[in-house]
Formats: structure tokens, C-alpha cells, sequence
């Protein structure tokens, strides 16, 4: 359960934890960890550990469906970095069908602070970046009459823990049968309309001298048309370069004063300065980009194929 949190210099330091906050708890290891389902057909992929160089779990799936034409589509893929977690998912539909899709990654490691003081506690003022994109889409127009409400959801989390001290970055998109889509963003305490997207400062008061937990945590989930409504529609979000550490500015005591200071990690990495990664689409972004219209180009070719049978039926009948 999470005990503590981070300040947060550019808001008020009186934050509160979410609900997404308190309910996570420190994983024993990194990990990687993907399943997505289409038309019935499931696929998974995972990986424990984590190492100098990023590595990647994906998996991607396509399915139909009985009776009326049906297809649809699912992906993620999730990659861990020095410093940094990363992913991306996608669900798609045609039809009658449904498609869901959760990417989750825990990447674990320790920093240990010395400074030239006899103080116990140090106050470390550091920054981290997150970034990415999403989208959603419903074919309002075929959605059958009468038909209301919620079609799908489209869900990120990204959790950023130091010691005791944590913080969340929660987004939630709700797609409507009307086409519309409702989105509501956490930071912390603050939304429905807070700040995901961005760089972000903080502090934290640690140990000196002591190796102290560092946490970077993503989870990505998406379930889209899950009562099977005729229509077609699509979620994706790539959380690309997503959530990475971007350098320490400066350690200070408890009162202020400036310390020299020196950084290391279980892993290696220099927390000292930034994780950046390259910007590069996530594996299943392409997988997406060029499978996601394969329910809607499969689901016309279905239909047409149909209209096609019963006009050959009736010029047979005359």
C-alpha cells in the first residue's frame, strides 16, 4: 500500500493520493506482461527481469465471429528502458464484434544517495516526462436504433514511486454509442481534468546513504464493444516515449542548503541525468497502423459479399 507521496513544486504540496495510488503495490521484480483477445481467439506474451538494454514483450490478435459478419482486432506491446516504461495497445471492430487488450510493466531499481553531511536525510529535487497519445472512434451512424450508453473504455496509469513517496498519472476515455467520447485525467488528487501529459517536477525527502526503492509502472487496458452491438469502432493509445526519469537539478538538507552529492543505482543507470529515450512508435504502434483497418476492410468485404449473393438469389428467382 502506498504510505507516502511527492511534492509536487508546481502545485500546492498538500496532494492526495488517488484511488489508482492506493491500491498499488510494489512488485518484487520487473516484469512485462501482455494479453489481448479478439472474436474468441486470445493471445499473450511476457518477460521477468530487466536489463542494460530496453526489451520489448507484444502480442496481436484478429477474430470473427458467428452469424452476422464480424471481425475484429487487438494489440499491445509494452518495453522497458533504463529509467523509463513504455507501450502501447490497440482494440478494433466490425460488426458485432468485441476486442479487448491490457499491457502492464513494472520496471524496479534502487538509488543510493551520499552527501557531505552528517545529516540522516537529504531532500532530492529531480524531474520526470510523460508523453504519448490516444485516440478512440464509433461509427455512430450504424449503431442500431435505440441503442444507447457506454460502447468501450480506453485506460492509462502510470505510477512514479521513490522510497515511500509516490505519484500517478491516470487517464480514463469512455466511448459512446453517440460516437462521443468522455475523458477524464488524474494527477494525483487533481482532475477529472488534471495534467497527464507534460514534465514534472518534484522533491523528495530520502535516506542518506541507504539504497531506497525506485518504481516506473504502466498499465494500459482497453475493452470496446463488449456487448457485441453492430457497428464498428476503434481505441488505441501509444504511451510512447511514455513515462521516463529526466535528472536530478540538485540535493539539498532538509533546511535548504545546498550538498555535493554522489548517485548510484542497482541497475547502473545514472540517475544523475536524464533516461531520455529515443522517440520511436512502440512495436505494436505498426502493428496497429496496419492492422487496425483490417475489421473495417474485412467486414465490407463481408458485407458486400452478401448483398452480392442475394442479387445473384433474385435475378436466379426471375
Amino acid at each position: 500500500m502506498l504510505r507516502g507521496r511527492l511534492m509536487l513544486l508546481a502545485l500546492p504540496l498538500t496532494l492526495g493520493m488517488s484511488l489508482a495510488q492506493a491500491q498499488f503495490n510494489r512488485p518484487p521484480d520487473s516484469f512485462q506482461s501482455v494479453t489481448v483477445t479478439a472474436g474468441g481467439n486470445t493471445q499473450s506474451d511476457g518477460a521477468a527481469g530487466s536489463g542494460a538494454a530496453p526489451t520489448s514483450v507484444s502480442a496481436a490478435v484478429i477474430g470473427g465471429g458467428p452469424g452476422e459478419p464480424s471481425v475484429s482486432s487487438a494489440f499491445a506491446s509494452t518495453t522497458l528502458a533504463p529509467g523509463s516504461v513504455s507501450g502501447s495497445l490497440g482494440t478494433a471492430f466490425a460488426g458485432p464484434g468485441s476486442a479487448t487488450a491490457r499491457a502492464e510493466a513494472y520496471l524496479g531499481d534502487t538509488l543510493t544517495l551520499n552527501a557531505n553531511t552528517s545529516d540522516a536525510f537529504a531532500r532530492i529535487y529531480f524531474s520526470v516526462t510523460l508523453f504519448g497519445t490516444s485516440e478512440t472512434f464509433l461509427d455512430a451512424s450504424a449503431v442500431p436504433a435505440g441503442v444507447q450508453g457506454k460502447a468501450g473504455d480506453l485506460n492509462t496509469l502510470f505510477v512514479l514511486g521513490i522510497d515511500d513517496h509516490f505519484a500517478s498519472w491516470e487517464t480514463n476515455k469512455t466511448l459512446q454509442f453517440d460516437g462521443s467520447t468522455v475523458l477524464e485525467r488524474y494527477h494525483n488528487a487533481s482532475g477529472p481534468d488534471g495534467r497527464t501529459y507534460g514534465v514534472f517536477d518534484f522533491s523528495a525527502q530520502i535516506l542518506i546513504g541507504r539504497e531506497v526503492p525506485l518504481d516506473f509502472y504502466m498499465l494500459l487496458t482497453s475493452d470496446l464493444n463488449p456487448g457485441g452491438v453492430s457497428t464498428n469502432g476503434s481505441a488505441y493509445t501509444d504511451e510512447s516515449p511514455g513515462l521516463y526519469w529526466n535528472g536530478i537539478s540538485r540535493v539539498t538538507t532538509l533546511d535548504g542548503s545546498l550538498l555535493s552529492y554522489s548517485l548510484s543505482s542497482r541497475t547502473g543507470t545514472n540517475y544523475l541525468l536524464s533516461a531520455s529515450p529515443l522517440v520511436t512508435p512502440e512495436p505494436a504502434t505498426w502493428v496497429l497502423a496496419m492492422l487496425g483497418l483490417v475489421p473495417m476492410v474485412v467486414w465490407r468485404c463481408r458485407v458486400a459479399a452478401r448483398a452480392a449473393g442475394r442479387s445473384v438469389s433474385e435475378l436466379a428467382g426471375k
